[in-house]
């Protein structure tokens, strides 16, 4: 694999370490919240007051859930995003630019025919090998909006 392929291809993983990174914050923001709303659930409230107190912080509770919901969890993952959809589209650039070379390379006529169709077919490869490494980050990238998307409504739903 070439150079420019092997930058791409880690940088596709790279994007996907830090996917996966937010997508734990994400979970462990949730255990959090689900543990903070049992406890406000299991409070009972002897008179007005303290009732209007339990419901102010659970007014406070949500705020603060729909806070680290955006700040921890969409905001990292757009930057992800992007970042993988800025890889998708270098790759893709790359893949064209090999397959135009490839047609290129069928121009080689006469004794130089042979040449030019070993030369065509490395690359068509190569084109394809960075199809794929775009491919790869499209996924990755639509994988992982899934996921935080779900994580989001779960913590901005749990009180």
């Amino acid at each position: 694999m070439g150079s420019k392929k092997l930058e791409v291809r880690q940088k596709v993983e790279a994007d996907a370490e830090q996917g996966q990174e937010i997508a734990e914050t994400g979970e462990q923001k949730i255990e959090e919240a689900e543990t903070s709303e049992q406890a406000l659930s299991s409070i009972e409230a002897v008179d007005d007051d303290t009732a209007a107190a339990v419901e102010e912080a659970r007014s406070e509770s949500d705020a603060i859930a729909k806070g680290v919901a955006e700040s921890e969890i969409e905001e990292p993952g757009e930057q992800v995003s992007e970042s993988f959809k800025e890889t998708s589209e270098e790759s893709t650039e790359y893949s064209e630019q090999e397959l135009e070379n490839a047609d290129t390379a069928t121009e080689m006529t006469g004794d130089y025919g042979d040449v030019g169709s070993e030369l065509s077919s490395q690359f068509q490869e190569s084109g394809q090998e960075f199809q794929e490494i775009a491919d790869e980050a499209d996924q990755e990238n639509d994988e992982m909006k899934s996921k935080l998307d779900q994580e989001v409504a779960e913590l901005e739903g749990v009180f």
